[in-house]
């Protein structure tokens, strides 16, 4: 009866013997791990620096091509404003001081606008995007205006 507690025994620590045979790795295999997994750490921090870079040159791309167009729409608002005045003056009659005063009003804030497109500061900044979203909100009040200034000054009392 004494064999079966022997046998055990025995077996139990073969099976530690075992165990610590293949639960344990060699030094040089687990610096050779950290050093794999940092290399590869690494690599996709380099990836991600790459990425962050492509985002920021398109991001600039994009303010750059919102800054032409806008432009190009402020600069549409003043020949439109400039041929309303002309139309005008061309028939004195319908210029009335209440028209030239809101005529002016429409002109000075189409050049108050293109001064802040022109201040690419204001526009570059981290906020972009909502800075974008009211000026052409702004933009699109104004090119409103205008069509119904225009609308008003053609119609004859």
């Amino acid at each position: 009866m004494k064999i079966i507690p022997v046998l055990s025994k025995v077996l139990m620590g073969s099976a530690f013997v075992l165990f610590l045979s293949y639960c344990t790795k060699p030094i040089e295999e687990k610096l050779d791990d950290a050093e794999t997994k940092v290399q590869e750490k690494q690599s996709e921090v380099i990836e991600a620096k790459g990425e962050l870079y492509d985002v920021a040159a398109d991001s600039v791309g994009q303010v750059e091509e919102y800054l032409v167009v806008t432009k190009q729409r402020l600069e549409a608002n003043t020949k439109n404003l400039e041929e309303i005045k002309r139309e005008l003056k061309s028939d004195r009659a319908f210029l009335t001081p209440i028209l030239e005063q809101e005529l002016s009003d429409l002109d000075k804030r189409n050049k108050e606008l293109l001064k802040i497109a022109n201040d690419t500061s204001a526009i570059r900044s981290g906020t972009w995007e909502n800075v974008k979203i009211e000026f052409n909100k702004e933009m699109d009040a104004l090119e409103t205006a205008i069509t119904d200034f225009r609308d008003k000054g053609t119609k004859k009392p």
